[in-house]
């Protein structure tokens, strides 16, 4: 699964809404799954859905096994209405649900022996709107509306389309059977085995068996789709797509093509089913995308690039998405995790080999440079006191959702990041090889891979992976002057400092790097390893690949500003990012982080000058307007307007970075008052000039700045559109409008049903980023609203994001009260995360943008 965070967010808790949610359950007396007694061997089932209708029927045979004599089977459904059940022919006595565990219980008269049985099940139930389960996306064209059917289930939500053992660990085989209209196409993770001719409108389609795999994996799609594909090594690969866009499918099977080979080679093991398919869905889907064994289904934004409006961003973010959910064909779906608890072993690898394949194969977008905003994620929510171990109990399926977030995520990116930059790519990759052959069709837990891996390095790799997977919390190195250099110590983040005393002392064994800026380095094990032998200016984390925060004295900050134009750009990003959020947590003055910033030259590396841009904009998101506010801006524009000055006019042979750090100079001028930016964006949404990339820019400078007139030119543009992605990316750019008045219209527009499918939650978050007061009072009571179909726990995740982007005290008790009422008990550790960020911003207004106005006010900008 893929959820990539909004950028240039300032709240950890909003970020994490596409990271999924930062929770850490609290632990209940027993793990809820099913019995052993009994477990699933192969099913085969045939579904009869009715669109229109919103209804399906389903049949199944499940061939069981059976280790001792019971009289009950006990297996997980959600929402379904059993017909009839038999076991070998005989009628079930008694169909006992239980809504609250998601499980119905099968009585039988006799007790059912060990040993191989059929147990035949008859049931209907319903199809949803929201895009979870079984579901519809309903999209326009010029014919008229069309109707997808489609399935997401991680990690709890195939018991919703059939009765299934819907357990990691529970894995069997499947043959899939649907009837459809002839005029549409089905999809399943298998080729299709046969077509049956039904009636002049229908037909019944059954699929290849499937190899053995988990419940989650399972997957379903009717449409108007039309596939585009390509053999690879005897594997089918193809991206099927709504009729009318295989032109924007051409660049994901070209990447597709390109990543079956090098994983194939990475892991060792060829990618083992006969087809893989990447199904763009017509919207979003909850979770962003999906990794469906042979039929991963992506957000359409995912997957589909218009060669003719399509930018060098969303050519990056299609890579990384594909990428993402083909590296799980290996790890996750031949090699699967035997529970939640070990969830971080699938994501996180994922989401560090997308970027790891993207260094690979594009190296010109320097996707390991960009990837530090995927571990500051993680970093950002580490500091809470929401965050929990990356290694977590879950103990229900509730909870098993709640685990996808930025620590799962991005923590566990960082973590394997940094690993494999300890021992090295060749040994980490052997060690990867070696896991995957042993396991192949299997499950396993964290520990089978570390100590493959720690046997294939002969280092600690047990002792780092634990000491960062099973104990929460950010590292914070602390530097103290000794007569040879500095000594190192070890603490931990918080957003808030004085919560450290409420917490025991922990330490990491932790890999790090140290170095003379421009000379001499060593690699140190913390923490036997403290001494550094170099004298003022040092640097501390070279490279930035151990998962820690670094506070600097200030002589040692003040000596390492002056060598700032000539470090590495990942060092000068890597001191950006601690030096901005340890000064809005209190630990050190937060004009540090302006400091720096005005001591990057103009022409340093595109993605440094991009994270400058998002920490300024994040910033003025913190200021009230006022004269404060009005000096920041004035700052910002004196130290962009010289990076776009230097930029020049866009040339065609120019880098891919360049031409978006172009588009994010151009938002940020915007924003900051740059009028005349601001009017050539009106003119160019306007005459349609420009490439794709002008296009793009000028439609977010134009939303974000829109008066009436614009914002309903282009709310005009969307309604006409018949392609759901452009209609989504105006009105995800039209999220970030800045008159609130216009900001409610957005808000009108996701609950009347105007944006497509799945868009409502990224939606109303954009609004509520750049307007908290209306998220909080006008959009969090109104999420429940039928025509933004947002899930439950998509909703709480929303809440969570917008009460984290408020400063006003009288939100902590709302917030209380709204997890009072609505939130069980075991779901409410990230509510006292948003109430955390709720104080923070309250120091920050205090406190932090008292000292930004002070240093911009006594000429600190003109540093430069």
């Amino acid at each position: 699964m893929f959820d990539r965070a909004i950028a240039n967010v300032g709240s950890a808790l909003f970020a994490s809404l596409f990271g999924l949610n930062p929770a850490a359950a609290a632990e209940q007396p027993a793990r809820q799954v099913l019995p052993a007694t009994v477990g699933p061997v192969h099913y085969d089932l045939s579904l009869v859905p009715n669109a229109e209708a919103l209804t399906f029927t389903g049949n199944e045979t499940i061939q069981i096994e059976v280790s001792a004599p019971t009289q009950d089977i006990v297996l997980n459904a959600v929402g379904l209405d059993f017909d009839s059940v038999s076991l070998d022919g005989h009628e079930a006595e008694a169909v006992i649900p239980d809504a609250t565990l998601g499980q119905v219980t099968l009585r039988f008269a006799s007790s059912i022996s060990a040993g191989s049985h059929r147990l035949a099940i008859a049931y209907h139930g319903k199809i949803r709107l929201q895009t979870l389960g079984f579901f519809a996306m309903d999209y326009d064209t010029p014919q008229g509306k069309r109707r997808t059917l489609a399935t997401n289930f991680e990690p709890a939500a195939a018991r919703e389309l059939l009765p299934c053992w819907d357990e990691p660990g529970r894995k069997a085989t499947f043959t899939v059977t649907v009837d459809t209209p002839k005029d549409r196409m089905a999809v399943s993770n298998m080729p299709i085995a046969q077509i049956t001719p039904l009636s002049a409108t229908m037909q019944r389609v059954r699929f290849q068996t499937s190899p053995k795999m988990s419940t989650y994996l399972l997957f379903l799609t009717i449409g108007d789709y039309e596939r585009i594909h390509q053999d690879v090594a005897g594997v089918d690969v193809g991206v099927v797509v709504k009729r009318g866009d295989t032109e924007k499918a051409h660049f994901a099977l070209s990447e597709a093509v390109r990543l079956l080979p090098y994983y194939n080679d990475y892991f060792g093991v060829r990618y083992p089913l006969p087809k893989l398919d990447l199904i763009a869905a017509p919207g979003k889907i909850a979770g962003g995308s999906m990794e469906n064994w042979g039929a991963n289904f992506y957000s359409q934004e995912h997957l589909l690039l218009d060669p003719a409006k399509g930018t060098s961003a969303d050519r990056q973010l299609v890579f990384l998405v594909v990428s993402h959910e083909m590296a799980h064909q290996w790890f996750g779906d031949l090699v699967t995790m035997q529970w939640w608890d070990d969830l971080w072993l699938n994501e996180g690898f994922a989401r560090w080999m997308q970027t790891y394949a993207a260094d690979a194969l594009h190296p010109e977008w320097q996707t390991g440079l960009q990837a530090l905003d995927i571990f500051e994620l993680g970093k950002q929510l580490d500091a809470l006191p929401s965050t929990h171990p990356v290694l977590q109990k879950v103990m229900t399926a509730d909870q098993a959702m709640q685990a996808f977030d930025n620590i799962t995520y991005e923590k566990g990116a960082a973590v394997i990041n940094m690993i494999n930059a300890y021992i090295g790519p060749d040994r980490f990759r052997e060690g990867v090889q070696r896991y995957m052959k042993r396991y192949a069709y299997a499950n396993a837990v964290d520990t089978d891979l570390w100590s493959i891996m720690q046997d294939v390095a002969g280092k600690p790799i047990l002792k780092i992976e634990s000491d960062f997977t099973r104990q929460p919390g950010l590292p914070l190195i602390g530097m103290t002057a000794n007569a040879s250099g500095f000594q190192l110590d070890q603490g931990r983040v918080f957003a808030n400092p004085d919560q450290a005393a409420n917490e025991p002392a922990q330490k990491w064994t932790m890999p790090i790097s140290v170095a003379k800026p421009g000379g001499d380095d060593r690699t140190m094990l913390l923490p036997g390893e403290a001494a550094v032998p170099f004298a003022a200016p040092v640097l501390v984390n070279a490279g930035q690949q151990a998962y820690a925060r670094v506070l600097y004295p200030k002589p040692a900050f003040d000596a390492l500003l002056q060598a700032v134009p000539q470090l590495p750009p990942v060092d000068q990003y890597g001191l950006l990012n601690d030096s901005y959020r340890l000064g809005l947590y209190g630990y050190s003055d937060a004009a540090r982080v302006l400091a720096l910033a005005a001591k990057i030259p103009p022409s340093a590396e595109p993605i440094v000058w991009s994270r400058v841009i998002s920490i300024l904009t994040e910033l003025d998101l913190r200021y009230e307007d006022g004269p404060a506010r009005t000096r920041f801006q004035k700052f910002a524009l004196g130290l962009l307007q010289p990076v776009a000055g230097r930029l020049g006019a866009p040339s065609p042979n120019e880098g891919t970075n360049i031409q978006d750090l172009r588009g994010s100079l151009a938002e940020a001028l915007g924003r900051f008052g740059d009028t005349a930016v601001i009017a050539s964006a009106r003119r160019t949404v306007g005459d349609g000039t420009g490439t794709a990339a002008q296009q793009r820019t000028a439609l977010e400078v134009a939303a974000a700045s829109a008066d009436d007139a614009t914002f309903s030119e282009l709310v005009d543009r969307a309604r006409k559109t018949y392609d759901p992605l452009e209609k989504q990316q105006i009105y995800m750019a039209l999220s970030s409008v800045r008159d609130p008045v216009l900001a409610r219209r957005v808000v009108a527009a996701v609950l009347n049903g105007s944006v497509p499918a799945g868009t409502a939650a990224a939606i109303l978050a954009g609004v509520a980023r750049e307007h908290p007061g209306i998220g909080w009072k006008e959009i969090v009571p109104q999420l429940d609203n039928p025509a933004a179909a947002i899930v439950r726990d998509t909703q709480w995740r929303l809440v969570v994001a917008i009460a984290g982007m408020s400063s006003d005290p009288r939100t902590i008790s709302e917030v209380r009260a709204y997890t009072d009422k609505n939130v069980p008990v075991d779901a409410r550790k990230p509510f006292d995360g948003a109430v955390a960020e709720i104080e923070m911003n309250q120091r920050v207004a205090s406190t932090v943008i008292p000292q930004l106005d002070d240093w911009i006010s006594k000429g600190g900008g003109g540093a430069r």
